[in-house]
């Protein structure tokens, strides 16, 4: 998260005056809008919560002639989504870059591939096999709405489904392991 700098004594007073054209009035509610700030950061389980909140104040300052210009409404409400937009700016600063996941070892795939064709010819009926097939095909929507029609052909609920399909893979499973282990996977 980058630092701004704090505003020169001109923004300073115009931020004042902005927040009340009683200069004293002005600092009294900067300093409340400081105070709500640090300790809805700190709520937030923010360590850096006074940084984040000298960072809001030089945001919102570092725009105050546009602010005096455009603004309509109560100046705090205006600080409080810059203060969430600071949050969000140190949230990602503070999370660790994912590692990179390794690429698959496309023999293991091929042969785990190769031990399930088997236990299909195997281990359950070729209707079965075609229901596990037929079951797993398409992607997102098509392949919901594949189930969906799969269990309306069946005559059986969608969980109906589900449950058959479990079965099946149950029976499949351990043969699917046991070809691996002979293979040395």
């Amino acid at each position: 998260m980058s630092k701004r700098k704090p505003p020169g004594p001109e923004a300073f007073g115009k931020l004042l005056a902005w927040l009340d054209p009683d200069r004293d009035k002005g600092a009294e509610k900067y300093h409340k809008i400081h105070l709500r700030l640090v300790r809805v950061f700190a709520a937030k389980g923010c360590a850096e919560a006074e940084d984040l909140a000298d960072e809001t104040l030089n945001v919102v300052a570092s725009r105050i002639d546009w602010l005096v210009e455009n603004y309509i409404g109560d100046p705090a409400l205006y600080f409080y989504g810059v203060a969430r937009h600071i949050y969000q700016e140190w949230l990602k600063s503070k999370r660790p870059l994912p590692t990179p996941l390794p690429l698959p070892d496309n023999t293991e795939i091929e042969e785990r591939c190769d031990c399930l064709e088997r236990c299909l010819k195997k281990v359950i009926t070729s209707e079965e096999a075609q229901m596990v097939v037929r079951y797993h095909e398409g992607d997102g929507q098509a392949r919901i709405a594949n189930r969906k029609k799969m269990a309306e052909e069946l005559g059986i609920s969608l969980n109906a489904l589900r449950i058959r399909i479990c079965h099946i893979q149950a029976r499949l499973r351990p043969c699917v392991e046991e070809c691996m282990r002979e293979r040395g996977r």
